[in-house]
């Protein structure tokens, strides 16, 4: 779902270095990390579009502030955060951000040579946990509030890593034999053990490469994420966290809560075919829109447009879910709380590939617009290359970020977000790339009217 610095997938002109603290305390974490005399691969400088000249391409895709007749934010941005157009560096006498978050996705880690993705990207699959590693030390150097994990900590190949070029011990091999954890339980704790580097609070969402690994009671344990057993016996996993300030930081009105959605409440992974009515559901969607399933149920062939999305490694979110998600907005105006939203899948079309979207994506969007003075932006996953929009109708941001997976070394790709009163700095490294989203949707969204 930490000033929400959030990475969009966007050219960035400059650069700059951002500084780090040097606390005792975190000067020891690092000598622990480095081993003595091994040292980190340099860093990526992040690049942010502080500057007037970058501002201006985010005009041409605003159709929001079109819509209500407001100035191209090349002009709104700069005249309402100050920002000087004569550096691209943010300015020593700039307000604090109220809260700093870390975003990564789309790990994907997996014990085996790296490779490629069905449709021919390359991944590197062990580089990725080395990367996260270095994630969780950028973040705990930057003390930021908590880490949004959007899912796929680890690859669908490790349920079978040797096909994949992996290694499986003889004592490994017999330990599962006889009933002992399978390799996708170990790659996790092992990603696991590289984000604990971080001490502060990690909110996870799961994907489907943990299902292909995983139930959702290991995924309960492993990530703690508060399972609901729903009368239909089955397990969904949404919730919600409020951040609060810390000492240090800025005074401010604002309260942020984050709403992590399930997007695999109803899908064909890890269901009971005869018991589950989700699953059931899953069949009876998949079975009216994809004529490949079930034989190819990943394949998308034939399938146009938004139909695309109708795949089997994509889910939707039912009812109950939708419910919870109304109540919570409503509860969050009442309290004068803003949200971000997090999910594995994307929400928007406008953000990601057909092939990506939740299911009922409209269901979840139709609910979001009417909150648009509550929610700031929804994050997400899943979509590789990562994506971005502004829906037009309610002002809300829609970012979908780039996977850790697909950097090879030695890039390492997450993001950190600044939250301040009227905008969300998203501040890239490696091939995340940074933005700034303003909120001028929440003085003027429908709830206010």
């Amino acid at each position: 779902m930490q000033s929400l610095r959030f990475f969009v997938i966007i050219p960035a002109i400059y650069a700059f270095a951002l500084p780090m603290s040097s606390s005792p305390s975190q000067s020891r974490i690092m000598d622990t990390l480095m081993n003595g005399k091994q040292s980190l691969p340099p860093r990526r400088t992040s690049s942010l579009a502080y500057d007037n000249g970058s501002l201006e391409k985010y005009s041409k895709v605003d159709l929001w502030r079109q819509r209500q007749n407001l100035p191209p934010i090349s002009t709104a941005v700069t005249t309402t955060t100050a920002l000087s157009s004569s550096s691209s560096s943010i300015q020593k006498n700039e307000i604090e951000p109220i809260y700093t978050f870390g975003v990564l996705t789309d790990i994907q880690y997996a014990p085996i040579p790296d490779g490629h993705s069905y449709g021919g990207n390359p991944r590197y699959y062990r580089h990725a946990k080395e990367a996260a590693e270095h994630a969780a030390i950028h973040f705990q150097e930057e003390q930021v509030q908590c880490v949004v994990n959007l899912g796929d900590m680890v690859d669908g190949k490790c349920a079978a890593v040797e096909k994949w070029g992996g290694v499986v011990s003889d004592s490994k091999r017999a330990e599962i034999a006889e009933g002992g954890s399978p390799v996708g339980h170990d790659a996790i704790d092992d990603v696991l053990k590289s984000l604990s580097i971080y001490t502060g609070r990690i909110l996870h969402t799961y994907g489907n490469h943990e299902l292909y690994n995983l139930s959702r009671w290991d995924l309960s344990n492993k990530l703690s994420i508060p399972f609901t057993l729903e009368p239909t016996n089955d397990l969904v996993g949404y919730y919600d966290h409020l951040l609060h300030r810390q000492q240090n930081q800025p005074s401010s009105p604002m309260k942020l809560r984050f709403l992590v959605l399930d997007s695999y409440d109803i899908c064909l992974l890890d269901r009971c075919p005869d018991t589950s009515p989700k699953r059931q559901l899953a069949h009876e969607l998949m079975t009216k829109n994809n004529p490949n399933y079930p034989k190819e149920h990943n394949s998308p062939e034939g399938l146009e447009g938004l139909s695309k999305r109708f795949v089997g490694f994509n889910g939707g979110v039912d009812k109950p879910q939708l419910k919870w998600l109304e109540q919570s907005l409503r509860m969050a105006r009442e309290n004068d709380e803003k949200v971000i939203l997090c999910s594995h899948q994307p929400i928007h079309p406008g953000s990601t590939y057909p092939t990506c979207l939740i299911w009922n994506f409209d269901e979840i969007l139709e609910i979001v617009r009417k909150y648009n003075d509550v929610v700031m932006a929804s994050f997400s996953g899943h979509a590789h290359k990562g994506g971005y929009v502004r829906d037009e109708v309610s002002g809300v941001h829609f970012r979908t970020f780039e996977a850790v997976l697909e950097s090879p070394h030695p890039i390492r790709t997450y993001a950190m977000v600044d939250v301040f009163e009227n905008r969300l700095n998203v501040r890239g490294e490696g091939d995340c790339v940074s933005d700034i989203y303003d909120l001028d949707h929440l003085n003027i969204g429908v709830g206010n009217r």
